[in-house]
């Protein structure tokens, strides 16, 4: 058996829907049940979800969360939205049947069988997680702050995946743990769910190895031999499904995923349709024009260098 959690609002459905496939794809072999963290899921958004579970024969079991009653001062954003910070009430939310949980962003595609990292020993740490390279050594005015008291040595994680020992969170921590360093802060947080995670579990956490799990997609290259060697792939920052985003080489893995599903065709149209109102181009032809004009300038300054250097006079025309 493994318990995975994920943690999704109705307008990220069917980019769950994709990470679920995948999961569902590669891990055939185990039973899975998934439990869907969620505040304003549709009866259809629920069906949904419940008969793409069925199908593979898993099952998806539905938790509602009341986030008024938690995050009413904790910052949230269109990127940042409440649903963030799901991942910090696990511990209460789940059954007491569930001592070891795998939290996944939907974000995310699991290209191979999980059953390696969940089954990882802890070494009686309360959670897995793999580093943050693209933060960890950056950290901005806010998370220096924070971590200040800590002594400044902090190993940031990436919170998009989490592997737990509830039984050993529940008993070292609670929601009002996250909730007292958030005021704090006075809840002035960088990267809001991801910064209380790491001050609470500082010390406290088993690291992983980030070129198989929470792999940044944009560092991979696309290559057989790679793929080979991912488990799980986190298209944080850029999405594949967004028209205006740089495009690179491992979003033909999640399109591959989403081709699966019956959105595809939808998702697809809508990358389509949206970028014929993408205007990132004139800033592009902008950017090569005025390039156009320095050439000729360095092209001018260049000969007239040349003419001095063989002694000549310069023309004043």
């Amino acid at each position: 058996m493994i318990d995975i959690a994920i943690a999704v609002n109705s307008r990220y459905v069917r980019y769950a829907y994709v990470m679920l496939t995948s999961l569902f794809m590669n891990n055939g072999c185990d039973k899975v049940t998934v439990y869907v963290l969620q505040s304003d899921l549709t009866a259809a958004d629920r069906t949904c979800l419940a008969d793409l579970a069925a199908r593979f024969g898993q099952a998806a079991v539905f938790v509602d969360v009341w986030p008024e009653r938690c995050f009413a001062q904790f910052p949230t954003t269109q990127s940042w939205t409440k649903e963030i910070y799901y991942r910090l009430l696990v511990g209460t939310l789940l059954p007491e049947t569930v001592e070891r949980l795998l939290y996944l962003d939907v974000d995310m595609i699991v290209h191979q069988p999980v059953r390696e990292l969940y089954e990882t020993d802890l070494q009686g740490m309360t959670l897995a997680a793999a580093d943050d390279t693209m933060i960890q050594g950056n950290f901005s005015e806010e998370q220096n702050a924070l971590f200040a008291d800590l002594g400044g040595r902090v190993r940031y994680f990436n919170s998009g995946m989490l592997l737990y020992d509830l039984q050993r969170l529940r008993a070292e921590c609670s929601f009002d743990d996250y909730l007292q360093i958030a005021e704090k802060a006075g809840f002035r947080l960088t990267n809001p769910d991801q910064d209380l995670l790491n001050y609470v579990h500082c010390g406290k956490v088993l690291f992983v190895d980030n070129s198989r799990y929470n792999v940044f997609s944009q560092n991979i290259a696309l290559k057989e031999e790679t793929l080979e060697r991912l488990v799980i792939i986190h298209y944080a920052g850029r999405k594949p499904w967004n028209c205006n985003d740089a495009r690179y080489e491992m979003e033909k893995l999640w399109w591959l995923y989403a081709k699966e599903t019956p959105f595809y065709v939808e998702m697809m149209e809508e990358v389509f349709w949206d970028s014929f109102s993408d205007v990132s181009y004139r800033k592009i032809r902008a950017l090569m024009e005025e390039n156009r004009e320095l050439k000729k300038s360095l092209e001018k300054a260049m000969a007239l260098c040349m003419k001095l250097y063989q002694g000549e006079e310069p023309s004043r025309s």
